[in-house]
This record gives C-alpha cells, structure tokens and sequence, in this order.
C-alpha cells in the first residue's frame, strides 16, 4: 500500500475509535439514567428482602425455642409491662442535646433482654394487610434501628397484649433506601393489623387516627382496661412537622385462612422486574448506537456501498 493510500486510511480508523468511544459514553448516560429512576424501586425491592430474611431468621429462632422458654420470655415481657410507670412518653423522634435521635440508655440493660430470642435483636413482627407492610420490630427508636425496621418506644408496654398495655412502634415514611411505614396515611379506621412475638399473633383493629404535635403524646400513654397498640410515623412526608397516630385496638382473631391472618413466613417481594428494564435499556442502546453497517440485517446494497467507498481511487484516467 502506497503513502498516499496509507493516509487516506488513517482518519477513517480514527474516525471509527472516536465513534466507538461516543457510543460507551451514550449507553452509559443512558443506562445512569434509567438506573436514578429505577433507584427507589430497586432500594425498596433490597430492603423488602432483607426484611423477609430477618422475619425468616426469627420465626426459625421462636421455632428452635422449647415451649417453657417461649412461655418465661413471655411471661418475663409481661411482668415487664406491669412493671412500666404510667408517665408521659417522649416522642420518639426527639433529638437530644447534640442534635441526635435518643438512644435507649445504659439503664436499660433488663429491656434490651426483653423478648430477645437470637443475635438479630429481633423482638417481633408487625404485619398491616391493608397496605401490605410486614416488618421486623426492634428494641428502641434510634436512628440506627429505624433505618431497619420498625422500633419499639422504650417506656411503653411490650408488644405481648394484655389489659392496660399500650405499646407504641414506630418506623420512618419516605426513608430513601427502604418502604417503611410510606403507606401508613393509607390506613383506615376499621383496618385490622397484627404483632407476631414469640409464636404469638395479636390483632387490633384500628379506632383512632390522628396529627398530632411531636410534644403531644398524651394519646400515647397506657389506659386501664384497655390493650392498644399505637403506630406512629412522622408526617407530612419530607417535613416531618407533624406525628400521625395510628391506634388499634385488640380484637380476636380472624378465622383461618383470612387475609388478615399472619402469614407464617414474611413477604416475598417477588421478582425483581426493575431489573429487567435496566438490561433491557443497556441492550437497546447497543443496538441503536451500533455503527449502522454492522447492524444485524443491513441490505447488501449498503454493504457494497461502504466496501466501494473503502477501494482506492486511481491516480489518472484509464489505461
């Protein structure tokens, strides 16, 4: 091949890099792109599952126990409860002095016990049907454990029913990295939810709802002869100005096979469809960005046509 034929090639190679280049570049735009979208559907989708795990975990934990030790934890957690002062209860998203949610205390070693059946530090199970929500429970309202599940408010009763208990839990709406208690402004009095502790469902139907102040927690404290359970959740979504209160309170069980009943293992959040569009997007854009003489079914009038453009010219007429 002479120079000028050399020369004449060398653009056309570099052509074809700077090409190859741009379309990386316009696949993985495109890709980030659908991926922000898909962000929140995807985190939830992860945060479902580790929450079915964790659920799994503790039914396999409360199975593993003999009946006389589900019966003294139990016992011990209402004991517990009768033990309680009937004083107000802080909000459980106040801040102390350094700007940070409280911490259950050093003194609290008994309650941090309470319930506990394995390493998780697991003490239940909430379940609402209505707006398909099923989360682990965990002792206490700091940050850390709500940005796991729902918490239980150090001070109020222990999720194990009985007259004159009123326990109150608690999760985070709008949190970014999972669906906690999002739905719960869904709910409706009448709707029927349960706590699982220890093997043991307890049902309530809900009778109150209200937006209350965070210092307003008088609706949050225990009442003879009564057995609520109140979930709490900050509102509106991104302000957090406000607290909305979700009471129930107990009822019998619903017959067998209900869709209130407690399903014995945690929700399966299903395939992960989301996942799909990702790898469909990164294929199309492959596809769309691919040099058009290279695509799948190009006609063989272009192909002649880019092989006739690549032949040398002559330098002169004909022989």
């Amino acid at each position: 091949m002479s120079k000028h034929q050399d020369s004449k090639q060398r653009p056309k190679r570099r052509f074809r890099t700077a090409w190859s280049a741009q379309r990386i570049i316009i696949v993985v735009v495109a890709i980030l792109g659908v991926g922000v979208m898909l962000y929140p559907t995807a985190a939830a989708w992860f945060s479902d599952r580790v929450h079915a795990t964790e659920i799994s975990g503790y039914v396999d934990s409360v199975e593993n126990l003999s009946p006389s030790a589900q019966k003294a934890l139990l016992d011990g957690a209402r004991q517990f409860n009768k033990d309680l002062p009937s004083g107000p209860l802080r909000d459980p998203y106040s801040l102390n002095n350094s700007g940070e949610k409280t911490v259950v205390g050093a003194g609290s070693d008994a309650y941090k016990k309470m319930l506990d059946v394995g390493p998780g530090g697991m003490m239940g199970r909430i379940s609402i049907p209505s707006i398909h929500t099923d989360l682990p429970i965990f002792h206490g309202t700091d940050e850390e454990t709500l940005s796991k599940g729902a918490g239980h408010l150090f001070g109020s009763g222990l999720p194990v029913g009985g007259t004159g208990t009123h326990s109150v839990l608690t999760a985070h709406s709008g949190f970014v990295n999972a669906t906690l208690f999002d739905d719960l402004n869904q709910v409706r009095e009448g709707d029927v939810f349960s706590v699982t502790v220890l093997g043991e469902s307890f049902y309530y139907k809900v009778n109150q709802i209200k937006t209350v102040l965070p210092e307003e927690t008088d609706d949050l404290r225990k009442v003879q002869d009564k057995d609520y359970v109140t979930l709490v959740t900050c509102t509106p979504t991104g302000v957090n100005s406000h607290r909305l209160l979700v009471r129930g309170e107990r009822v019998d069980a619903p017959p067998t096979g209900s869709a209130q009943t407690v399903p014995s293992q945690a929700l399966d959040p299903g395939f992960p469809w989301w996942a799909l569009a990702l790898v469909g997007t990164a294929a199309l854009m492959v596809v769309v960005t691919q040099p058009r003489k290279n695509r799948p079914g190009a006609s063989r009038a272009e192909a002649r046509r880019a092989h006739k453009k690549a032949l040398p010219h002559p330098k002169g007429g004909s022989a």
